[in-house]
């Protein structure tokens, strides 16, 4: 059963504020945004409201679907994607925006059968005819990551360009000439082409394939007992980074003496690996708060110029990188 305690951490407010609310003291002084906020917890974890109540969550508030689209063999399980997700619910919580649907693949062929919202913000990557689909729950949409998305609607994105060309940059100034790659193939183009622009390019060690931890531990097991290892790592994922380390340890091969790994999607854990994981660094919460604020831009000013918003990274030196010797 659902507390009230539960309820005043989740909307970020007292216990006292909560409790004045939900039990319709005539008397609150509780702000109207502090009272949106209190009901969208509560509804959020299936507290049951009265119809008052029900009426005074939905003044005033954005009701929008958020869209969760994975066609990239798992990446959305990666953590920088569940951070994402979870900083995307906590803005919308805090902005009076209220999640009324949760789109995936398993239920994206039956928009038609959802209410109509006011907006959509999508996590992951298209497939065809998707768009034609989100349409019909909402005109108004944002996707977060995915560049390759319909021009006619919001992009909020990583920087891929200065991601790749930031890592690659160190990695030369540290003495690695020759620099491999371990991801999916749409981030492989443009490794590629920054490898390639630095004249550090040895396709040899480009390996595009899903972003599974367990792709990092085969083409590394691989490399390290056929002696085709390179200087360094640039790895699409924490989790595929771990792994691959562990292949590396159990050929006996030292991190970073002789090989330096880095990997894209920087997570709070990266500071408890062994050797600790230089990774690159983009905000998720940044790109949470930068969706928000365009999708409520196209619902209340109708603002209808799409927009696209690249962040950009920086990079977390540890302990899996150091200068070629």
């Amino acid at each position: 059963m659902t507390t009230i305690k539960e309820i005043a951490k989740l909307a970020g407010v007292s216990a006292a504020a909560a409790y004045e609310v939900l039990h319709e003291n005539a008397e609150s002084t509780v702000s109207e945004e502090t009272k949106s906020k209190i009901f969208q917890a509560a509804e959020t974890l299936n507290y049951r409201l009265t119809e008052k109540q029900m009426s005074s969550a939905s003044n005033n508030c954005i009701h929008i679907a958020l869209a969760i689209l994975d066609d990239a063999g798992g990446e959305l399980e990666n953590p920088f994607f569940i951070a994402l997700r979870k900083h995307v619910e906590q803005a919308c919580l805090l902005n009076n925006v209220h999640i009324k649907e949760t789109i995936r693949y398993e239920n994206i062929n039956s928009t038609n059968k959802m209410e109509a919202l006011d907006g959509i913000i999508v996590i992951g990557r298209l497939q065809k005819d998707d768009m034609e689909n989100l349409k019909k729950v909402s005109k108004n949409i944002v996707f977060v990551t995915d560049w390759t998305a319909d021009s006619t609607a919001d992009i909020v994105s990583i920087d891929l360009a200065q991601m790749t060309e930031l890592v690659i940059s160190h990695l030369k100034e540290m003495g690695h000439e020759r620099i491999g790659y371990i991801g999916t193939s749409n981030w492989g183009q443009t490794m590629k082409e920054q490898l390639e622009k630095a004249n550090l390019l040895s396709e040899e060690h480009i390996y595009l394939t899903e972003p599974y931890g367990t792709e990092g531990y085969r083409i590394l097991k691989e490399a390290a007992s056929n002696s085709q290892l390179a200087d360094a790592y640039i790895i699409q994922s924490s989790v595929m980074s771990l792994a691959a380390i562990m292949a590396l340890r159990e050929e006996n091969v030292k991190i970073p003496e002789d090989v330096s790994i880095v990997s894209f999607y920087d997570v709070p854990e990266a500071h408890y690996f062994a050797p600790s994981l230089t990774a690159v660094h983009v905000s998720s919460a940044e790109i949470a708060k930068i969706a928000l604020k365009l999708i409520q831009e196209q619902v209340i000013e109708h603002r209808d110029t799409p927009l696209k918003v690249l962040v950009p990274s920086t990079l977390k030196m540890r302990e899996s990188t150091s200068t070629k010797q």
